[in-house]
């Protein structure tokens, strides 16, 4: 008798864990990303981004906030060349490239709900024509998302603003504020 009691209570624990994985949601909020470029030099201004999850969409479990030095996970600072033990950006992005191969990461289902979104880009080529068409690209690629990803269309909450210059160099200046939700089941599928 005690053992049934017992199968029963674990797996209706299994079952509330289960349920509450299916029905969590998993929120990126990019508070602030400012990127500065000048012919091929990349510099990340300021980087304030979180990931939280929460269970039931309403209990948080995680969140794990990034900037620019260091990640910060249940309150402790973690240097990223010391976490992720690098020396260079291109070892860096290898080690992602292979770690997303290894694991057969795939983003084809996740339909995120953009809460906000507010992007400014302020950016030039050495040719004109090519700072045109990259305009234009980006302006209609920016509205397919809004209209893709968003369902309560605000003035407030969403806008965008791309700048050309002409001045025969490559800068690159962008902006970028933007909170976006997606369940988890969208994930496992």
């Amino acid at each position: 008798m005690i053992l049934i009691m017992i199968f029963l209570l674990i797996s209706i624990i299994l079952e509330i864990i289960i349920l509450g994985l299916i029905y969590s949601k998993i929120i990126i909020n990019i508070e602030n990303l400012e990127i500065n470029a000048i012919n091929t030099q990349i510099n990340v201004d300021t980087m304030l981004i979180s990931i939280e999850i929460k269970l039931y969409k309403v209990l948080k479990v995680l969140k794990v906030k990034f900037y620019r030095y260091y990640f910060q996970i249940f309150g402790i600072k973690i240097y990223y060349r010391k976490a992720l033990k690098y020396e260079s950006k291109t070892e860096f992005s290898q080690k992602i490239y292979k770690f997303i191969k290894k694991n057969n990461i795939q983003i084809k289902n996740i339909k995120p709900e953009l809460e906000y979104f507010k992007f400014n880009l302020n950016f030039g080529t050495e040719n004109a024509i090519i700072t045109s068409v990259i305009t234009a690209t980006l302006s209609g690629i920016i509205v397919i998302i809004l209209n893709k990803f968003v369902n309560n269309f605000n003035r407030e909450d969403y806008s965008f603003k791309i700048t050309p210059n002409y001045f025969n160099m490559n800068n690159f200046r962008m902006e970028l504020k933007s909170k976006m939700n997606f369940d988890v089941m969208e994930l496992i599928r």
